[in-house]
């Protein structure tokens, strides 16, 4: 852990700390409730839960998608791929700044600790930091509650952080030359962007939930190998007698 990973995660801590509202690893049924009253879903006649998102967000944006160049990593990521858009640590800072502010205004902050991984030995922990319940409810249904030995885990200390605002945005005059320029010769102010060596993943200005589950996904894509771990995307199902079915996909984000 360097310096600058340090005082980052650090200024994050001491961010939230100040905050007057912070709402901490909630129950699935509180978050639910509060992402009904707070008008970010709704419950339909069968007890599930809708939602909605505006044009831009109804997939993913690989364009407005970023891996940080760090010199420490850079020798470990095919940068001629066109899936891997490279950020410069700078303009990372100037968005982790502006996340800090954005978490600032907000009038409830949810904090969510989950991780990653079935197999407590590889479970990587996460802390999700956002405004919206329904993001947490996602969360909770796609990450794995802590295991009681995480301990045990390659990563125990090796927490990621996950901070997402989907209802915010870029300013497109402070990030005009260091994000996509769209079509029309605007600036995105869209941007999905993850520091494999800070440990840190900004999601800013996208409602597409699933942005949160692909950034993680392919820290773990990016982390297991070092340990020794071919990951694998892929699920399956079980039947009455044991029998199973399973889906295998390849790639990242």
């Amino acid at each position: 852990m360097n310096a600058i990973e340090v005082n980052m995660i650090a200024e994050l801590q001491e961010s939230l700390k100040k905050h007057s509202n912070i709402q901490e690893n909630l129950s699935r049924e509180s978050l639910i409730t509060q992402a009904v009253e707070n008008k970010e879903a709704v419950l339909t006649k069968n007890g599930s839960l809708a939602t909605w998102t505006p044009p831009h967000s109804t997939g993913r944006s690989p364009k407005d998608t970023y891996i940080v160049r760090n010199p420490e990593s850079e020798l470990n990521i095919d940068w001629s791929s066109a899936n891997n858009i490279a950020m410069n640590p700078q303009t990372f800072s100037m968005i982790f700044e502006d996340a800090l502010k954005m978490i600032d205004e907000k009038e409830t902050v949810y904090i969510t600790d989950r991780v990653i991984g079935a197999d407590s030995k590889y479970a990587l922990p996460v802390k999700t930091i956002t405004d919206k319940s329904l993001s947490q409810v996602f969360i909770d249904n796609m990450f794995r509650p802590v295991p009681n030995d995480l301990d045990k885990s390659i990563f125990a200390n090796d927490e990621f952080h996950l901070i997402a605002l989907p209802n915010n945005k870029l300013n497109k005059d402070r990030y005009k030359g260091l994000v996509r320029e769209l079509p029309n010769g605007e600036t995105s102010d869209i941007c999905v962007v993850v520091d494999f060596d800070q440990k840190i993943g900004i999601v800013i200005g996208s409602s597409y939930m699933g942005a949160m589950k692909k950034l993680m996904f392919t820290v773990m894509n990016y982390y297991l190998p070092f340990k020794g771990v071919l990951p694998l995307h892929c699920s399956a199902n079980e039947g009455k007698n044991g029998d199973s079915a399973s889906s295998r996909s390849f790639g990242n984000w």
